[in-house]
């Protein structure tokens, strides 16, 4: 086992018998209750759709349930159908510049399996966050892992940590489940560059199943390569990199943990874009659309390479043609919010994303990286800042700018918020008197005996027809 390995595995081992950190068990319930939502609002899309009738195939008496599906089938099955559900809307939390949420459903499927309790399944996805979290840091920020083009390969490797806590794998398990979520899964940030395919909402989703499916066969003691990160032809000589730093791997950050540290999504739509819709709505009201010049959209250097074109995509951000590129479109988010007052699931129809009528708006949208924007952006808990401006044809400029934005760990919903959104989804799915046993079993969910009872949720909900 190489250093890396046995970093993780020393973490994912002893956080088997460790105290349930504070704050954890109400934050893992915020973040569910938040999935769940996400869950309800994808039912109908074409990728669950195909990831449900996929878990259809296979059945297990010991499985996993399904949002919408009658019979229990295979934790790995199950895993990614859930994954892909809450995924697609690109709704679910956001931290250190991913979803960690997307880990969520590999836990569970596994905790049903064995009958686990709340409080165990929620000891395992705070594992999960924080693997997550500090491969994030230490990667991403120090490594620069983005700019190797490999795309959110610190799912995988949380969701395995998940997975293996879940489990209870030992030491030797342990190393072996983390090189067999590694070796054979290193995805391509092609997924989210162009013209996105539906693919982007499945991406980790396949790899929390394939981290689900490394955990199951090392605890059967199957083996992986020993030095999976460190050795010849392993994940740093591949990708030219020094080892990431995982000195920080556990511990908490400003005094929050990760969990603490993951912020919710009030639009659904990429997280740069939540600041510039809210300053969208608040501006609409100052000018008339036809007074507008040119629109200015300022953020940090992410946010312009992420959804601003900045990546060598503009055409096809200033053009979207399906709801992928449309959520990840700087220029489109803001136009809608413009016209519409509100950017929603709707909005994202194929009706909405090829009105004509949006277009022209959209090419007065102009998206800068600001330099004092990135340094306000950067630190331990990013803050992702904005501004909007509008520039109209008399010569007078309109301006708001944002720190962060409603749903950050500094800008939280309340509670009331998140059952707000809860139900703006689930509204979309079952009657209130159904949703409202959701809400309970959910709020309720750390004191569960055994998870089953809300397991058995998923399988009584009723699909939207095609």
């Amino acid at each position: 086992m190489d250093n890396t390995s046995r970093r993780i595995a020393d973490y994912a081992v002893a956080m088997q018998t460790a105290p349930l950190p504070g704050g954890s068990a109400d934050a893992v319930t915020r973040h569910l209750i938040d999935s769940v939502a996400c869950a309800f609002g994808a039912l109908g899309a074409r990728p669950a759709r195909v990831a449900r009738t996929i878990a259809g195939t296979a059945s297990s008496s010991a499985g996993a349930s399904v949002f919408g599906l009658a019979q229990p089938t295979t934790p790995e099955y199950a895993t990614f159908a859930n994954t892909v559900m809450v995924r697609y809307l690109d709704y679910n939390d956001t931290g250190n510049g991913g979803h960690p949420s997307d880990m969520m459903s590999g836990v569970l499927a596994l905790g049903e399996a064995r009958g686990a309790s709340g409080a165990e399944v929620i000891l395992a996805i705070h594992a999960a966050y924080e693997t997550y979290a500090a491969i994030r840091r230490g990667g991403l920020y120090g490594n620069l892992l983005r700019n190797k083009h490999v795309d959110q390969i610190y799912a995988t490797l949380g969701a395995v940590v998940g997975a293996g806590v879940i489990l209870g794998l030992d030491h030797e398990r342990m190393g072996h489940a983390i090189a067999l979520a590694l070796t054979p899964n290193i995805p391509m940030r092609v997924t989210r560059t162009g013209l996105i395919s539906d693919w982007k909402g499945c991406a980790t989703a396949h790899g929390t199943m394939n981290a689900v499916f490394a955990a199951r066969l090392a605890e059967q003691g199957l083996t992986g390569p020993d030095r999976p990160f460190e050795g010849l032809a392993a994940f740093y000589q591949m990708l030219g990199i020094p080892p990431l730093d995982l000195s920080t791997l556990g511990e908490t950050r400003n005094g929050l943990s990760a969990l603490q540290s993951t912020g919710l999504k009030y639009y659904p739509a990429d997280y740069n874009g939540q600041g510039p819709i809210a300053l969208a709505q608040a501006l609409r009201s100052e000018a008339a659309l036809d007074d507008i010049d040119q629109i200015i959209v300022a953020v940090h250097w992410g946010g312009l390479h992420a959804i601003g074109g900045g990546a060598g995509d503009h055409d096809e951000k200033w053009d979207p043609q399906t709801r992928e590129v449309a959520d990840h479109s700087m220029a489109y988010l803001v136009a809608v919010a413009l016209v519409d007052g509100d950017v929603t699931v709707d909005s994202f129809s194929e009706a909405r994303i090829s009105d004509p009528a949006l277009r022209p708006l959209m090419q007065k949208i102009v998206v800068i990286d600001d330099p004092e924007l990135t340094a306000e952006h950067a630190g331990e808990l990013p803050r992702w800042p904005s501004r909007v401006e509008l520039v109209l044809k008399d010569g007078r400029r309109l301006g708001r700018a944002s720190g962060p934005p409603k749903g950050h760990p500094l800008n939280p919903m309340d509670d009331h918020e998140l059952e707000a959104k809860f139900w703006r989804m689930a509204d979309r799915a079952l009657p209130r008197e159904q949703g409202r046993i959701w809400l309970e079993t959910l709020w309720s969910f750390a004191g569960l005996d055994d998870i089953r009872p809300l397991m058995s949720l998923y399988r009584s909900l009723a699909v939207p027809a095609a």
